[in-house]
């Protein structure tokens, strides 16, 4: 059987159409260094996960450098790759972010990014002094219901945020004045802890892993985790939820984002490059090894968690009376 050969011009041609029919073909990420902008200094944990989500993303054979910008809180870094060319080659750690508008800083929401994967939750927790005559978490709430402000309560660092917002929405939900709390700033929760042991603050929020030294130590008792369920590595600390029976978790959380209106095609080959970091044993030891808890949520549902974030520090920051209605 016999038939005619295709001029080669014929064959190009129907090359290029089925190509343009198909669509556009996004080249394999990446093909030049990344840029990660951590929005915290050198040497913390935001710092150390993503310079292990780094490593990892290296193997696919360009470099990825972590920059910290930390100035304003971490608005510097968050205004560098906010405002960078969304090509993928420019991204950033996202966590906490509502508090920023809120108080007027910068007039970021979720619609400044766009969401990649989160890699990160750390709960906040309650802690006392080991010779604190608080000897529960419903002893806390009790003092409180009577006097919002007879508690010395550190943020663990800035407040209206991380390690707070959790604390407040529970008080909330168990019918607390929160507006009179007394709530204080630390420089960082190490210094809240020290102050806590010295007897100078009654109530410390920030994460078990931070605690351990001073727990090791009987200085410092954690009353309950703001957790789903209890901490692997913490199996005898109860949650907030078993003893109260109110479904309020939080914490600080940290994932991968880039600037608004990146191609939802490169969105998802570096979601799925990013999750087979987050997998890796190298992550998942390096993590462990530091007491940090690991979280995946790809594109879609970091989208929906940054929602329910906005709103849970809109109506927290509310009742405590903070920033615009």
């Amino acid at each position: 059987m016999s038939g005619k050969t295709q001029p080669a011009s014929t064959l190009l041609g129907a090359t290029i159409l089925a190509a343009a029919l198909a669509g556009p073909v996004l080249a394999q990420w990446p093909e030049q260094p990344v840029n990660l902008i951590v929005v915290a200094g050198a040497g913390g944990g935001s710092d150390f996960t993503f310079r292990l989500v780094a490593r990892e993303l290296e193997k696919a054979g360009q470099p990825v450098n972590v920059i910290n910008q930390a100035q304003g809180g971490g608005l510097v870094g968050y205004m560098s790759y906010t405002s960078a060319k969304p090509d993928g080659y420019t991204l950033g750690q996202l966590s906490p972010f509502a508090q920023f508008r809120i108080l007027g800083q910068a007039d970021f929401t979720a619609e400044s990014f766009t969401p990649i994967a989160l890699v990160n939750v750390d709960p906040s927790a309650i802690h006392v002094a080991t010779d604190s005559a608080l000897g529960s978490l419903e002893e806390v709430i009790a003092a409180l219901k009577e006097d919002p402000a007879s508690l010395n309560i550190s943020c663990g660092g800035t407040c209206s945020a991380s390690w707070d917002i959790p604390f407040v929405s529970l008080m909330l939900a168990e019918g607390v004045d929160v507006a009179g709390i007394n709530l204080i700033p630390a420089a960082g929760s190490a210094a809240g802890l020290q102050e806590l042991a010295s007897g100078g603050i009654d109530v410390v929020l920030c994460s078990v892993p931070e605690t351990d030294a001073l727990t090791d130590a009987g200085l410092v008792r954690t009353l309950a985790v703001l957790a789903a369920e209890r901490l692997e590595r913490y199996p005898d600390l109860p949650t907030a939820v078993e003893l109260t029976g109110k479904d309020v978790t939080g914490g600080t959380w940290r994932g991968v984002a880039g600037p608004a209106g990146m191609d939802p095609a490169l969105v998802a080959e570096i979601e799925a490059q990013v999750r087979t970091a987050y997998e890796s044993p190298g992550f998942q030891d390096g993590m462990k090894e530091r007491g940090f808890g690991t979280q995946f949520m790809g594109s879609a549902d970091f989208a929906a968690f940054l929602k329910a974030h906005e709103a849970q520090t809109q109506e927290v920051m509310g009742a405590l009376g903070i920033g615009a209605p």
